[in-house]
C-alpha cells in the first residue's frame, strides 16, 4: 500500500498524553472528529483516517448489501485495509498500534468494535459514540485489559436497544471494563454526551498515570 492513496490527518501532540486513533461516521472524512478528539485531550497526538469507500455519495469504512444489510465480505476486506492502513501509519509516526485510543462514531465505531472483538493487538481502550453489532465475533478475545466507553440514543432510528444491548454484552462476555452511557436522543453527539466522554476519559487516564 502508498500511503499517499490514504486520505488522513497526523497531528503530533504531547508524547505524555494517550494517542487518539479517529474513525469517522458515514459521511465524515479524517477531519470531521477533529474537534472532539480536541475536546477529549487536547494536547494528544492525533491519528484520522478517512473510509475508502464512497456509497450513495457519502464515505464509509464497509458497503451495505442492495437490500440494506451489511455486506459481511466486504467488511472482512475493508477491515484488512484499515488494519494494514493502521499499522503502516503508526509505524511511519512511531505510534504503538496496541495502546491507541481508537474514537468512533457511528461507521468508524462499528468497523473499530468488530477489530477489538475479533482480533488481537489492536488499540489500548475505546470511546464510542452510537455504535452497533454488525455480526457475531468470529474469534472471542480475551479483553481484560480493554477499558471500552459508549453511548446510545433510545430514540436512534439507526441502533436499536437491542443491538446495542447485544454489543454491549458481547464486550462484557469478554472480560472488557465497558461504560455505558444512555440517554433519551437520537444518533446525534450531545454536548451533555461528549461531557461524559471526557469525565470518562479524564478519569481513564488520570488513574492509570497515578
Amino acid at each position: 500500500m502508498r500511503l499517499t492513496e490514504v486520505n488522513y490527518r497526523f497531528i503530533k501532540g504531547n508524547p505524555e498524553k494517550p494517542v487518539l486513533l479517529l474513525l469517522h461516521g458515514t459521511g465524515g472524512n479524517e477531519n470531521s472528529l477533529i474537534p472532539i478528539a480536541s475536546e477529549l485531550s487536547p494536547d494528544s497526538t492525533i491519528l484520522s483516517i478517512r473510509g475508502r469507500l464512497i456509497e450513495n455519495g457519502m464515505t464509509r469504512f464497509f458497503r451495505h448489501t442492495p437490500d440494506g444489510g451489511f455486506d459481511l465480505e466486504d467488511l472482512a476486506v475493508q477491515i484488512e485495509w484499515l488494519k494494514q492502513t493502521i499499522s503502516e501509519l503508526a509505524a511511519e509516526n512511531d505510534l504503538d498500534v496496541s495502546q491507541l485510543v481508537v474514537v468512533g462514531y457511528s461507521n468508524g465505531a462499528n468497523v473499530a468494535a468488530d477489530i477489538i472483538l475479533n482480533q488481537t493487538g489492536y488499540f489500548g481502550s475505546a470511546l464510542f459514540f452510537h455504535p452497533m453489532a454488525l455480526r457475531k465475533v468470529q474469534t472471542p478475545q480475551r479483553l481484560n485489559d480493554m477499558s471500552i466507553w459508549m453511548s446510545h440514543g433510545t430514540l436512534d432510528p439507526i441502533v436499536s436497544d437491542e443491538n446495542f444491548a447485544t454489543l454491549a454484552h458481547t464486550f462484557e462476555q469478554q472480560d472488557a471494563d465497558l461504560t455505558r452511557y444512555v440517554q433519551r436522543q437520537s444518533h446525534q453527539i450531545l454536548p451533555s454526551e461528549l461531557q461524559a466522554a471526557k469525565e470518562w476519559f479524564n478519569e481513564e487516564f488520570e488513574n492509570e498515570r497515578n
